[in-house]
């Protein structure tokens, strides 16, 4: 996939410095929020990023003027009390965001609900449609919000422990019995890439909540353009960025990180090391497993999340999508989700326009199938050809004529996503949100070498674009006070 912007180039190399204070591997969200604030203190600052472009899985791509996004296709909490908003305030970035209302749409076989962008209203809307467990969705929501502030506050708090062992379809299980209910407050869970029976409490309500509390904003331009708002700003705070250059060797004295090795052969030394690639690159490649047994037996038992197949539609003028609508599309029929096959639907078209030439739209179409492992796929053409082809009926049941006004379609698939990002089996939300690897049982920012840290979501608090502004947020500030103390 070409970029869709090439206004980002990397630091001429006359220009580099001999030493810096901080070194970031990769340039996903968190690494560019990581680097922005620490160059925004004074720091000096480089960003190696593998590909051309910034930004991980926040990135777009142009097919003959229609512009597309990779895979993200909507931030939360971009409003001004939202993690993300605060972000971009005290960093004194600009920029505009569409918000969405409705949040989202869940479409079963048998009913579709529209997830409003209020939690009030949606919780009385629940409490309409669900009169026997009036008072149950109220006391669930309560302790969801609290749950959400402590988790954000990194509290140690009852609430927490109440929790911290429980899947989601547990929480939902002490709460309600009916099975729609439970469906419909489950119906999010792609956004974690685990159905509720295996999906964390927490994890799910970090995720929900962040959505229906802060919102669900789309920026103007697409999902580039928040990447690049990042990487601009930190280029004005003096940051330095190699796109186009791979980290090879994460360079240490003793157990001390010294700077890194690249690809092309050129050593860079520094102060500090911040990880924002694949944990286990970061442990087995980087350092060549050179670290406590313990330690990498813990990585090595952890399991990463899963993948998704991607679907990119550009679609010509004179076609009605209106009966097709933004959200989940279900094949589930039971709230244990055992056939948990879904698609997710988006048509960014119908927020900005500019994304495709006049009168011309964009469909996105992001494919989970849980069935369908990477290790067990040894024709990926087959693989691809097949999911085009099954993607585009179910949608043909929303729009019949679709395929008659196809002008551009391109797909992606898990081994895609590992191209782009080198994420082990093309993970989407680095280690699985379960409940063993969630809150405290989640990578520390901190590692057993001395000043090499890790930011996104293969860290605390988890997966998610808020979450891993979160991160990045997070490390420069544990940086910066560390460096207070001394």
């Amino acid at each position: 996939m070409t970029p869709s912007s090439k206004c980002i180039q990397s630091t001429k190399k006359d220009a580099l410095y001999p030493y810096y204070d901080v070194i970031i591997i990769g340039a996903g969200i968190a690494g560019l929020v990581c680097g922005t604030f620490l160059a925004r203190s004074g720091k000096k600052v480089i960003i190696i990023e593998q590909h051309s472009i910034p930004g991980g899985y926040c990135t777009s791509f142009k097919r003959k003027g229609f512009n597309f996004d990779a895979a993200v296709h909507h931030i939360g909490g971009c409003g001004k009390w939202g993690i993300v908003g605060r972000c971009l305030k005290t960093l004194g970035i600009e920029m505009d965001f569409y918000p969405l209302d409705p949040m989202d749409h869940l479409i079963f076989p048998q009913f579709t609900i529209e997830i409003p962008a209020d939690l009030d209203e949606y919780i009385a809307r629940l409490q309409d449609r669900y009169p026997s467990s009036k008072d149950n969705v109220k006391h669930f929501f309560q302790d969801f919000l609290k749950l959400y502030r402590a988790t954000f506050n990194n509290e140690k708090s009852q609430i927490i422990n109440k929790y911290k062992s429980q899947t989601y379809a547990e929480m939902l299980n002490t709460f309600f019995y009916n099975d729609e209910l439970k469906m419909v407050l489950s119906g999010q869970w792609g956004y974690v890439g685990l159905p509720p029976t295996k999906a964390s409490a927490i994890g799910m309500c970090q995720m929900m909540i962040n959505y229906l509390k802060d919102g669900a904003f789309f920026p103007a331009g697409g999902t580039q353009e928040f990447a690049n708002a990042f990487i601009k700003k930190f280029i004005d705070f003096g940051g330095h960025v190699m796109l186009s250059s791979k980290a090879e060797k994460i360079l240490c004295t003793g157990k001390t990180a010294v700077g890194i090795a690249l690809q092309e052969g050129k050593e860079l030394l520094s102060n500090l090391v911040v990880s924002n690639i694949d944990a286990k690159q970061t442990f087995f490649d980087l350092l060549e497993g050179k670290l406590d047994t313990r330690f990498l037996q813990r990585i090595e038992k952890m399991k990463e999340s899963c993948s998704f197949s991607l679907l990119y539609l550009g679609i010509g003028k004179g076609l009605d999508l209106g009966k097709l609508q933004r959200g989940f599309y279900h094949s589930a029929t039971d709230a244990t989700y055992s056939d948990p096959e879904w698609l997710y639907v988006s048509i960014p078209t119908k927020i900005c326009p500019t994304l495709a030439p006049p009168h011309k739209q964009i469909i996105s179409v992001v494919v989970y199938h849980e069935k369908k492992k990477y290790n067990d796929i040894t024709n990926w053409k087959s693989f691809k050809e097949t999911m085009i082809e099954d993607t585009i009926s179910r949608i043909e049941k929303y729009v019949p004529d679709i395929k008659r006004y196809i002008e551009v379609l391109e797909a992606a698939t898990p081994r895609t996503l590992k191209r782009y990002t080198l994420n082990t089996d093309g993970a989407a939300y680095g280690w699985e949100v379960s409940v063993d690897q969630i809150g405290d049982n989640r990578l520390s920012h901190e590692t057993p070498i001395e000043n090499l840290y890790l930011t996104g979501h293969w860290t605390r608090p988890g997966p998610g674009i808020c979450a891993v502004v979160s991160s990045g947020w997070g490390v420069a500030n544990l940086i910066m006070e560390k460096e207070k103390r001394r």
